[in-house]
Protein backbone atom coordinates (compact mmCIF):
# COMPACT_ATOMS: atom_id res chain seq x y z
CA UNK A 1 0.00 0.00 0.00
CA UNK A 2 1.20 2.98 -1.08
CA UNK A 3 1.67 6.11 0.98
CA UNK A 4 -1.23 8.08 -0.67
CA UNK A 5 -3.74 5.31 -0.04
CA UNK A 6 -2.29 5.50 3.82
CA UNK A 7 -3.63 8.98 3.65
CA UNK A 8 -6.68 8.21 2.25
CA UNK A 9 -7.47 5.84 4.88
CA UNK A 10 -6.44 8.17 7.51
CA UNK A 11 -9.36 10.38 5.87
CA UNK A 12 -12.13 7.93 6.26
CA UNK A 13 -10.96 6.89 9.63
CA UNK A 14 -11.63 11.01 10.62
CA UNK A 15 -14.52 10.64 9.06
CA UNK A 16 -15.92 7.89 10.35
CA UNK A 17 -14.77 9.18 14.12
CA UNK A 18 -16.42 12.62 13.34
CA UNK A 19 -19.88 10.98 12.36
CA UNK A 20 -19.89 9.53 15.21
CA UNK A 21 -20.11 12.87 17.20
CA UNK A 22 -23.85 13.03 16.90
CA UNK A 23 -24.33 9.61 19.05
CA UNK A 24 -22.26 10.96 21.77
CA UNK A 25 -24.36 13.98 21.94
CA UNK A 26 -27.64 12.22 21.81
CA UNK A 27 -26.29 10.38 24.88
CA UNK A 28 -25.37 13.24 26.60
CA UNK A 29 -28.84 14.46 25.66
CA UNK A 30 -30.54 11.34 27.92
CA UNK A 31 -28.79 12.52 30.69
CA UNK A 32 -30.00 15.96 32.28
CA UNK A 33 -29.12 14.91 35.22
CA UNK A 34 -24.93 15.10 34.15
CA UNK A 35 -25.46 17.77 32.20
CA UNK A 36 -26.63 19.99 35.11
CA UNK A 37 -24.17 19.04 37.34
CA UNK A 38 -21.14 19.38 33.99
CA UNK A 39 -22.58 21.78 31.82
CA UNK A 40 -19.67 22.49 30.08
CA UNK A 41 -20.21 18.49 28.26
CA UNK A 42 -22.42 20.70 25.91
CA UNK A 43 -20.67 23.55 25.58
CA UNK A 44 -17.62 21.96 24.24
CA UNK A 45 -16.14 23.46 21.43
CA UNK A 46 -14.56 20.66 19.64
CA UNK A 47 -17.36 19.77 17.26
CA UNK A 48 -17.29 23.02 15.90
CA UNK A 49 -13.35 22.18 15.24
CA UNK A 50 -14.76 18.74 13.70
CA UNK A 51 -17.02 20.36 11.28
CA UNK A 52 -14.36 22.46 9.91
CA UNK A 53 -11.96 19.99 9.86
CA UNK A 54 -14.88 18.10 7.37
CA UNK A 55 -15.86 21.15 5.67
CA UNK A 56 -12.82 22.17 4.51
CA UNK A 57 -12.58 19.73 1.20
CA UNK A 58 -15.81 20.36 0.36
CA UNK A 59 -15.00 24.34 0.04
CA UNK A 60 -12.73 23.43 -2.38
CA UNK A 61 -15.07 21.07 -4.58
CA UNK A 62 -17.20 24.15 -4.46
CA UNK A 63 -14.75 26.79 -5.67
CA UNK A 64 -13.38 24.92 -8.23
CA UNK A 65 -17.20 23.53 -9.57
CA UNK A 66 -18.19 27.53 -9.39
CA UNK A 67 -14.42 27.97 -11.52
CA UNK A 68 -14.14 25.70 -13.95
CA UNK A 69 -18.05 24.45 -14.82
CA UNK A 70 -16.43 22.51 -18.24
CA UNK A 71 -14.22 20.62 -16.37
CA UNK A 72 -17.11 19.71 -14.05
CA UNK A 73 -19.20 18.47 -16.99
CA UNK A 74 -16.20 16.65 -18.16
CA UNK A 75 -16.36 15.11 -14.98
CA UNK A 76 -19.56 13.66 -15.15
CA UNK A 77 -18.94 12.22 -18.52
CA UNK A 78 -16.16 10.78 -18.22
CA UNK A 79 -15.17 9.18 -14.99
CA UNK A 80 -11.28 10.09 -14.55
CA UNK A 81 -9.42 8.07 -11.61
CA UNK A 82 -8.97 10.98 -9.72
CA UNK A 83 -12.23 10.80 -8.81
CA UNK A 84 -11.60 8.21 -6.11
CA UNK A 85 -8.84 10.45 -4.98
CA UNK A 86 -9.38 12.51 -1.68
CA UNK A 87 -6.53 14.92 -1.09
CA UNK A 88 -6.26 15.83 2.35
CA UNK A 89 -4.21 18.34 4.47
CA UNK A 90 -1.95 17.99 7.11
CA UNK A 91 -3.52 20.52 8.92
CA UNK A 92 -6.99 18.66 8.58
CA UNK A 93 -5.62 15.41 9.42
CA UNK A 94 -4.00 17.20 12.82
CA UNK A 95 -7.57 18.82 13.40
CA UNK A 96 -9.62 15.70 12.84
CA UNK A 97 -6.67 13.51 15.96
CA UNK A 98 -7.32 16.34 18.21
CA UNK A 99 -11.13 15.48 17.56
CA UNK A 100 -10.87 11.84 18.05
CA UNK A 101 -8.94 12.33 21.29
CA UNK A 102 -11.54 15.04 22.39
CA UNK A 103 -13.87 12.71 21.74
CA UNK A 104 -12.82 10.06 23.73
CA UNK A 105 -12.01 12.20 26.60
CA UNK A 106 -15.20 13.19 26.78
CA UNK A 107 -17.07 9.73 26.81
CA UNK A 108 -14.76 8.49 29.58
CA UNK A 109 -15.49 11.59 31.39
CA UNK A 110 -19.33 10.71 31.05
CA UNK A 111 -19.00 7.28 31.84
CA UNK A 112 -17.35 8.04 35.20
CA UNK A 113 -20.42 10.44 35.61
CA UNK A 114 -23.07 7.83 35.13
CA UNK A 115 -21.20 5.35 37.56
CA UNK A 116 -21.14 8.18 40.51
CA UNK A 117 -24.90 8.87 39.50
CA UNK A 118 -25.79 5.27 39.62
CA UNK A 119 -24.20 4.83 42.82
CA UNK A 120 -25.63 7.90 44.29
CA UNK A 121 -28.91 6.60 42.98
CA UNK A 122 -28.56 3.48 44.37
CA UNK A 123 -27.86 5.08 48.19
CA UNK A 124 -31.08 7.59 47.88
CA UNK A 125 -33.55 4.20 47.03
CA UNK A 126 -31.64 2.13 49.54
CA UNK A 127 -32.23 5.18 52.54
CA UNK A 128 -35.54 5.84 51.02
CA UNK A 129 -36.40 1.60 51.22
CA UNK A 130 -35.20 1.81 54.95
CA UNK A 131 -36.99 4.79 55.96
CA UNK A 132 -40.26 3.03 54.72
CA UNK A 133 -39.47 0.14 56.59
CA UNK A 134 -39.04 2.23 59.39
CA UNK A 135 -42.26 3.88 58.75
CA UNK A 136 -44.65 1.09 57.73
CA UNK A 137 -42.68 -0.95 61.53
CA UNK A 138 -42.47 2.14 63.53
CA UNK A 139 -44.58 0.18 66.65
CA UNK A 140 -42.51 -2.79 66.37
CA UNK A 141 -39.04 -0.76 67.35
CA UNK A 142 -40.85 1.30 69.63
CA UNK A 143 -41.79 -2.31 71.43
CA UNK A 144 -38.38 -3.49 71.07
CA UNK A 145 -36.71 -0.23 72.61
CA UNK A 146 -39.05 -0.36 75.21
CA UNK A 147 -38.67 -4.17 75.91
CA UNK A 148 -34.91 -3.58 75.95
CA UNK A 149 -35.10 -0.56 78.49
CA UNK A 150 -37.53 -3.07 80.64
CA UNK A 151 -34.42 -5.49 80.54
CA UNK A 152 -32.21 -3.60 81.62
CA UNK A 153 -33.74 -1.89 84.62
CA UNK A 154 -34.63 -5.58 85.75
CA UNK A 155 -30.81 -6.48 85.08
CA UNK A 156 -29.63 -3.53 87.67
CA UNK A 157 -32.45 -4.49 90.07
CA UNK A 158 -31.45 -8.01 89.93
CA UNK A 159 -27.34 -7.36 90.78
CA UNK A 160 -28.86 -4.69 93.16
CA UNK A 161 -30.78 -7.18 95.10
CA UNK A 162 -27.78 -9.98 94.68
CA UNK A 163 -26.10 -7.22 95.87
CA UNK A 164 -27.71 -6.56 98.86
CA UNK A 165 -27.95 -10.52 99.36
CA UNK A 166 -24.73 -11.33 99.33
CA UNK A 167 -23.97 -7.91 101.89
CA UNK A 168 -27.07 -9.29 104.21
CA UNK A 169 -25.15 -12.84 104.49
CA UNK A 170 -22.20 -11.00 104.93
CA UNK A 171 -23.53 -9.43 107.74
CA UNK A 172 -24.44 -13.24 109.47
CA UNK A 173 -21.16 -14.48 108.61
CA UNK A 174 -18.16 -14.15 110.38
CA UNK A 175 -15.57 -12.43 108.68
CA UNK A 176 -13.36 -15.66 107.89
CA UNK A 177 -15.87 -17.08 106.18
CA UNK A 178 -16.98 -13.93 103.81
CA UNK A 179 -16.34 -14.06 100.54
CA UNK A 180 -14.58 -10.54 99.48
CA UNK A 181 -15.92 -8.40 97.03
CA UNK A 182 -14.11 -6.38 93.78
CA UNK A 183 -14.55 -2.84 93.66
CA UNK A 184 -18.41 -3.46 94.26
CA UNK A 185 -19.07 -0.18 95.67
CA UNK A 186 -18.25 3.12 93.87
CA UNK A 187 -18.25 5.24 96.58
CA UNK A 188 -14.99 3.16 98.25
CA UNK A 189 -13.53 3.08 94.95
CA UNK A 190 -13.57 6.80 94.58
CA UNK A 191 -12.43 7.47 98.47
CA UNK A 192 -9.72 5.69 98.29
CA UNK A 193 -8.54 6.40 94.76
CA UNK A 194 -8.76 10.61 96.58
CA UNK A 195 -6.79 9.45 99.62
CA UNK A 196 -4.15 8.23 97.27
CA UNK A 197 -3.89 11.28 94.64
CA UNK A 198 -3.52 13.32 97.49
CA UNK A 199 -0.98 10.71 99.61
CA UNK A 200 1.08 10.76 96.40
CA UNK A 201 1.06 14.48 96.56
CA UNK A 202 2.08 14.70 100.44
CA UNK A 203 -0.87 16.78 100.88
CA UNK A 204 -2.05 15.98 104.54
CA UNK A 205 -4.37 19.12 104.59
CA UNK A 206 -6.30 17.48 102.21
CA UNK A 207 -5.93 13.91 102.85
CA UNK A 208 -8.19 14.50 106.05
CA UNK A 209 -11.33 15.04 104.29
CA UNK A 210 -11.15 11.24 103.27
CA UNK A 211 -9.24 9.79 106.57
CA UNK A 212 -9.40 10.90 110.15
CA UNK A 213 -8.08 11.15 112.49
CA UNK A 214 -4.16 11.50 111.94
CA UNK A 215 -1.30 12.38 113.82
CA UNK A 216 1.57 14.93 113.71
CA UNK A 217 3.57 11.98 113.40
CA UNK A 218 1.45 10.09 110.74
CA UNK A 219 1.38 13.69 108.84
CA UNK A 220 4.79 13.43 109.09
CA UNK A 221 5.63 9.73 107.85
CA UNK A 222 3.03 10.90 104.57
CA UNK A 223 5.20 13.86 103.99
CA UNK A 224 8.60 12.21 103.98
CA UNK A 225 7.46 8.86 101.77
CA UNK A 226 5.22 10.73 99.26
CA UNK A 227 8.90 12.56 98.12
CA UNK A 228 9.91 9.57 96.47
CA UNK A 229 6.10 8.97 95.22
CA UNK A 230 4.96 10.07 91.59
CA UNK A 231 1.52 8.15 91.34
CA UNK A 232 -0.12 5.00 91.99
CA UNK A 233 -1.56 3.43 89.67
CA UNK A 234 -4.70 0.48 89.03
CA UNK A 235 -5.99 0.32 92.33
CA UNK A 236 -8.17 -2.18 92.78
CA UNK A 237 -10.43 -2.30 96.47
CA UNK A 238 -11.14 -5.72 97.95
CA UNK A 239 -14.14 -5.33 100.59
CA UNK A 240 -15.61 -7.42 103.70
CA UNK A 241 -18.26 -6.27 105.67
CA UNK A 242 -16.88 -4.77 109.21
CA UNK A 243 -18.76 -4.99 112.40
CA UNK A 244 -22.19 -3.73 111.07
CA UNK A 245 -23.91 -2.87 107.79
CA UNK A 246 -21.65 0.80 108.23
CA UNK A 247 -18.58 -0.56 107.95
CA UNK A 248 -15.78 -2.26 105.98
CA UNK A 249 -12.88 -3.80 105.75
CA UNK A 250 -10.43 -2.78 102.79
CA UNK A 251 -7.52 -4.28 101.43
CA UNK A 252 -6.59 -2.06 98.52
CA UNK A 253 -3.87 -3.31 95.95
CA UNK A 254 -1.85 -0.77 93.78
CA UNK A 255 0.89 -0.28 91.80
CA UNK A 256 3.21 2.78 92.54
CA UNK A 257 5.18 4.70 90.50
CA UNK A 258 8.49 5.76 92.15
CA UNK A 259 10.09 8.90 90.80
CA UNK A 260 12.75 8.38 88.29
CA UNK A 261 12.21 5.05 88.14
CA UNK A 262 10.41 2.70 85.42
CA UNK A 263 9.08 -0.13 86.46
CA UNK A 264 5.95 0.32 89.04
CA UNK A 265 6.16 -1.57 92.43
CA UNK A 266 2.76 -3.57 93.80
CA UNK A 267 1.55 -3.05 97.01
CA UNK A 268 -0.86 -3.56 99.32
CA UNK A 269 -2.60 -1.27 101.80
CA UNK A 270 -5.50 -2.12 104.79
CA UNK A 271 -8.39 0.40 105.49
CA UNK A 272 -11.57 0.50 107.78
CA UNK A 273 -13.86 2.74 105.85
CA UNK A 274 -17.23 3.85 107.65
CA UNK A 275 -20.43 5.07 106.00
CA UNK A 276 -21.96 8.58 107.69
CA UNK A 277 -25.64 8.67 107.71
CA UNK A 278 -25.73 11.01 104.63
CA UNK A 279 -24.15 7.78 102.69
CA UNK A 280 -20.80 9.30 102.25
CA UNK A 281 -17.97 7.60 103.27
CA UNK A 282 -14.62 8.23 105.22
CA UNK A 283 -11.16 6.22 106.47
CA UNK A 284 -11.34 5.77 110.36
CA UNK A 285 -7.73 6.07 110.80
CA UNK A 286 -7.60 5.45 114.51
CA UNK A 287 -7.11 1.70 112.28
CA UNK A 288 -4.68 2.53 109.92
CA UNK A 289 -1.32 0.64 109.54
CA UNK A 290 0.36 3.64 111.54
CA UNK A 291 -1.90 3.66 114.50
CA UNK A 292 -2.44 0.08 114.75
CA UNK A 293 1.75 -0.10 115.19
CA UNK A 294 2.20 2.98 117.25
CA UNK A 295 -1.23 3.45 119.31
CA UNK A 296 -1.26 7.06 119.58
CA UNK A 297 -5.13 6.80 119.33
CA UNK A 298 -7.22 4.49 121.79
CA UNK A 299 -7.70 1.33 119.85
CA UNK A 300 -11.53 -0.49 120.24
CA UNK A 301 -10.27 -4.13 120.96
CA UNK A 302 -13.38 -5.62 119.56
CA UNK A 303 -12.48 -4.16 115.83
CA UNK A 304 -8.74 -4.84 116.41
CA UNK A 305 -9.90 -8.36 116.89
CA UNK A 306 -12.19 -8.00 113.97
CA UNK A 307 -8.84 -7.02 112.31
CA UNK A 308 -6.96 -9.91 112.87
CA UNK A 309 -9.33 -12.09 111.88
CA UNK A 310 -9.84 -10.97 108.91
CA UNK A 311 -6.08 -10.33 107.83
CA UNK A 312 -6.03 -14.05 108.87
CA UNK A 313 -7.95 -15.60 106.65
CA UNK A 314 -6.80 -17.90 103.93
CA UNK A 315 -8.67 -15.56 100.92
CA UNK A 316 -6.91 -12.68 102.14
CA UNK A 317 -3.90 -14.44 103.07
CA UNK A 318 -3.57 -15.96 99.22
CA UNK A 319 -4.30 -11.65 98.37
CA UNK A 320 -1.19 -10.78 99.77
CA UNK A 321 0.73 -13.79 98.79
CA UNK A 322 0.25 -12.77 94.95
CA UNK A 323 0.85 -9.59 95.77
CA UNK A 324 3.92 -10.13 97.24
CA UNK A 325 5.17 -12.51 94.26
CA UNK A 326 4.74 -10.00 92.13
CA UNK A 327 6.40 -7.34 94.15
CA UNK A 328 9.87 -9.47 94.61
CA UNK A 329 9.30 -10.01 90.71
CA UNK A 330 9.64 -6.43 90.13
CA UNK A 331 12.71 -5.97 92.11
CA UNK A 332 13.93 -8.69 89.98
CA UNK A 333 13.37 -6.64 86.36
CA UNK A 334 14.23 -3.31 87.76
CA UNK A 335 17.30 -2.85 89.60
CA UNK A 336 16.76 0.69 89.85
CA UNK A 337 13.65 -0.26 91.46
CA UNK A 338 15.51 -2.30 94.02
CA UNK A 339 18.02 0.19 95.03
CA UNK A 340 15.13 2.98 95.56
CA UNK A 341 12.85 0.29 97.39
CA UNK A 342 16.13 -1.46 99.85
CA UNK A 343 18.48 1.71 99.72
CA UNK A 344 17.13 4.90 99.57
CA UNK A 345 13.81 4.58 100.86
CA UNK A 346 14.50 2.07 103.38
CA UNK A 347 17.17 4.76 104.40
CA UNK A 348 14.70 7.41 104.67
CA UNK A 349 12.20 5.56 106.81
CA UNK A 350 15.18 4.20 109.13
CA UNK A 351 16.37 8.02 109.40
CA UNK A 352 12.53 9.05 110.16
CA UNK A 353 11.94 6.20 112.62
CA UNK A 354 14.98 7.06 114.99
CA UNK A 355 13.56 11.15 115.02
CA UNK A 356 10.21 9.54 115.55
CA UNK A 357 11.34 7.31 119.07
CA UNK A 358 13.70 10.56 119.94
CA UNK A 359 10.64 12.56 119.79
CA UNK A 360 8.36 10.30 121.44
CA UNK A 361 10.99 9.44 124.16
CA UNK A 362 11.20 13.35 124.95
CA UNK A 363 7.75 13.45 124.85
CA UNK A 364 7.16 11.11 127.49
CA UNK A 365 9.76 12.37 129.84
CA UNK A 366 7.89 15.59 129.76
CA UNK A 367 5.03 13.91 130.01
CA UNK A 368 6.42 12.16 133.60
CA UNK A 369 7.84 15.29 134.63
CA UNK A 370 4.65 17.23 134.53
CA UNK A 371 2.74 14.59 136.32
CA UNK A 372 5.15 14.40 138.60
CA UNK A 373 4.91 18.20 139.39
CA UNK A 374 1.21 18.28 139.09
CA UNK A 375 1.48 15.83 141.48
CA UNK A 376 3.96 16.89 143.79
CA UNK A 377 1.81 20.27 143.52
CA UNK A 378 -1.82 18.06 144.08
CA UNK A 379 -0.26 16.80 147.51
CA UNK A 380 0.76 20.15 148.65
CA UNK A 381 -2.28 22.11 148.02
CA UNK A 382 -4.20 18.84 149.74
CA UNK A 383 -2.09 19.13 152.66
CA UNK A 384 -2.62 22.76 152.87
CA UNK A 385 -6.29 22.83 152.74
CA UNK A 386 -6.52 19.87 154.92
CA UNK A 387 -3.93 22.23 157.66
CA UNK A 388 -6.45 25.10 157.23
CA UNK A 389 -9.29 22.72 157.89
CA UNK A 390 -7.36 21.18 160.32
CA UNK A 391 -7.18 25.36 162.27
CA UNK A 392 -10.42 26.27 161.09
CA UNK A 393 -12.14 23.60 163.44
CA UNK A 394 -9.86 24.03 165.89
CA UNK A 395 -10.12 27.91 166.46
CA UNK A 396 -14.17 27.45 165.77
CA UNK A 397 -13.99 24.84 169.08
CA UNK A 398 -10.89 26.83 171.11
CA UNK A 399 -12.14 29.56 173.18
CA UNK A 400 -9.78 32.19 174.38
CA UNK A 401 -9.54 34.26 177.71
CA UNK A 402 -7.82 37.25 178.41
CA UNK A 403 -4.73 37.40 180.57
CA UNK A 404 -2.20 39.61 181.04
CA UNK A 405 0.78 39.03 182.74
CA UNK A 406 4.83 39.09 182.68
CA UNK A 407 6.01 35.24 182.11
CA UNK A 408 9.36 33.36 181.60
CA UNK A 409 9.85 31.19 178.67
CA UNK A 410 11.06 27.83 180.09
CA UNK A 411 12.89 26.76 177.24
CA UNK A 412 13.55 27.67 173.51
CA UNK A 413 10.05 27.35 171.79
CA UNK A 414 8.47 28.74 168.23
CA UNK A 415 6.06 31.72 168.16
CA UNK A 416 3.21 30.35 165.97
CA UNK A 417 0.57 32.99 164.38
CA UNK A 418 -1.99 30.50 164.90
CA UNK A 419 -2.31 28.33 168.12
CA UNK A 420 -1.72 24.98 166.01
CA UNK A 421 1.12 23.71 165.52
CA UNK A 422 1.05 23.62 161.68
CA UNK A 423 0.44 27.05 161.83
CA UNK A 424 3.76 29.35 160.38
CA UNK A 425 6.21 30.50 162.61
CA UNK A 426 7.06 33.76 163.49
CA UNK A 427 9.99 33.83 166.03
CA UNK A 428 11.59 32.24 168.40
CA UNK A 429 11.49 32.68 172.54
CA UNK A 430 14.70 31.29 174.17
CA UNK A 431 14.86 29.90 177.91
CA UNK A 432 14.63 32.30 180.67
CA UNK A 433 12.90 35.00 178.22
CA UNK A 434 10.72 36.88 179.66
CA UNK A 435 7.76 38.07 177.85
CA UNK A 436 4.19 39.24 177.80
CA UNK A 437 1.55 37.07 177.93
CA UNK A 438 -2.02 38.21 176.99
CA UNK A 439 -4.41 35.71 176.84
CA UNK A 440 -4.88 31.64 177.41
CA UNK A 441 -6.76 29.35 174.73
CA UNK A 442 -8.83 26.41 176.38
CA UNK A 443 -6.58 24.24 174.03
CA UNK A 444 -3.09 24.96 175.64
CA UNK A 445 -2.03 27.86 174.10
CA UNK A 446 -0.78 30.84 175.33
CA UNK A 447 -1.10 33.92 173.49
CA UNK A 448 2.39 36.68 174.00
CA UNK A 449 3.84 39.22 172.66
CA UNK A 450 7.46 40.06 172.34
CA UNK A 451 8.86 43.43 170.82
CA UNK A 452 6.45 43.85 167.80
CA UNK A 453 5.67 40.13 167.20
CA UNK A 454 2.38 38.83 168.30
CA UNK A 455 1.63 35.02 168.21
CA UNK A 456 1.41 32.23 170.24
CA UNK A 457 3.39 29.47 172.74
CA UNK A 458 1.73 26.38 173.71
CA UNK A 459 1.75 26.87 177.71
CA UNK A 460 3.72 24.01 178.69
CA UNK A 461 6.79 26.59 177.94
CA UNK A 462 5.59 28.97 180.20
CA UNK A 463 5.64 29.90 183.78
CA UNK A 464 5.16 33.12 185.99
CA UNK A 465 7.88 31.49 188.36
CA UNK A 466 11.56 33.04 186.91
CA UNK A 467 12.64 29.48 188.82
CA UNK A 468 11.09 27.40 187.01
CA UNK A 469 13.24 28.80 183.94
CA UNK A 470 15.50 25.42 182.28
CA UNK A 471 18.89 25.27 183.44
CA UNK A 472 20.39 26.05 180.15
CA UNK A 473 18.65 29.80 180.40
CA UNK A 474 21.69 32.09 179.51
CA UNK A 475 22.78 33.39 182.70
CA UNK A 476 24.58 37.14 183.29
CA UNK A 477 28.51 36.31 183.54
CA UNK A 478 28.25 33.09 181.28
CA UNK A 479 30.88 32.85 178.33
CA UNK A 480 29.20 30.89 175.09
CA UNK A 481 31.72 29.16 172.85
CA UNK A 482 30.15 29.72 169.26
CA UNK A 483 29.25 26.61 167.18
CA UNK A 484 27.96 28.52 163.60
CA UNK A 485 29.00 32.03 162.88
CA UNK A 486 26.88 34.81 164.06
CA UNK A 487 26.00 38.87 163.45
CA UNK A 488 26.66 40.93 166.59
CA UNK A 489 24.26 44.15 166.25
CA UNK A 490 24.27 47.65 167.61
CA UNK A 491 20.96 46.84 168.98
CA UNK A 492 18.14 44.95 168.97
CA UNK A 493 16.93 44.70 165.57
CA UNK A 494 18.08 43.07 163.22
CA UNK A 495 17.87 45.81 160.86
CA UNK A 496 20.54 47.70 162.93
CA UNK A 497 24.27 48.24 161.90
CA UNK A 498 26.06 45.05 162.03
CA UNK A 499 29.27 45.38 164.71
CA UNK A 500 30.86 42.25 163.21
CA UNK A 501 30.48 38.76 162.53
CA UNK A 502 31.48 35.91 165.20
CA UNK A 503 33.14 32.96 163.79
CA UNK A 504 32.07 29.73 164.96
CA UNK A 505 34.92 28.41 167.66
CA UNK A 506 34.88 32.05 169.43
CA UNK A 507 33.55 32.92 172.61
CA UNK A 508 30.81 35.65 173.61
CA UNK A 509 30.14 37.04 177.76
CA UNK A 510 26.45 36.73 178.38
CA UNK A 511 25.64 40.54 179.99
CA UNK A 512 21.97 39.89 179.74
CA UNK A 513 18.40 38.88 178.30
CA UNK A 514 15.67 40.66 177.17
CA UNK A 515 12.35 40.03 176.99
CA UNK A 516 12.41 41.08 173.58
CA UNK A 517 14.38 38.20 172.94
CA UNK A 518 17.78 39.75 172.53
CA UNK A 519 20.99 38.96 174.61
CA UNK A 520 23.73 41.55 175.28
CA UNK A 521 27.16 40.15 175.29
CA UNK A 522 30.56 41.44 174.76
CA UNK A 523 32.73 39.95 171.89
CA UNK A 524 36.64 40.83 171.47
CA UNK A 525 36.41 44.27 173.39
CA UNK A 526 32.76 45.52 171.95
CA UNK A 527 29.62 45.22 173.14
CA UNK A 528 26.64 44.19 171.15
CA UNK A 529 23.56 42.43 170.74
CA UNK A 530 22.89 38.36 169.54
CA UNK A 531 19.44 36.88 169.25
CA UNK A 532 19.01 35.05 171.99
CA UNK A 533 17.08 32.44 170.01
CA UNK A 534 20.11 32.16 167.71
CA UNK A 535 22.44 31.93 171.35
CA UNK A 536 20.90 29.48 173.00
CA UNK A 537 20.97 27.16 170.68
CA UNK A 538 25.00 27.13 170.69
Amino acid sequence: MSDFEKDKLTEQELKEAANTEPESEEISDEEPVINETDPGAEANPEPQLNEEAVSEPKEDEQTGSESDPKVNEDAKSEPDILDDLEFISHESVRDKSKMAEGSEIRDEMLSKKKTKRRSVDAEAAKKEKVQKIARKNLHVIVIVVVVIIVLLVLLGWGLRQRAAKLEAQNLEQPVSSQEYETDAHEQINELIADYYACYAEGNVENILQYAYPMSDSEKSYIQMYSAYVENYENIVCYTKTGEDESAYIVSASFEVKFDGVDTTAPGMDFFYVRINDDGSAYIDNTYSPFNLLYQEYTLDQTIVQLIQTYEASEDVIALQAGVQTSYEQALEQDEALRTLVEGTLADAVSAWQTEYETAQQQKTEDATQQVEEETAAEEQAEAEAAAEAEAQADAAETTETENKAWVYVTDTVNIRQEPNESSAVLASATAGSQIRQLAVTSDGWTKVKTGEIVGYIKTEYISADAAAVSSTSLTEGSTIRLTASVNIRSSMSESSERIGLAYAGESVTVVTSYSEGWTKVTWNGQTGYIRTDVLAGM
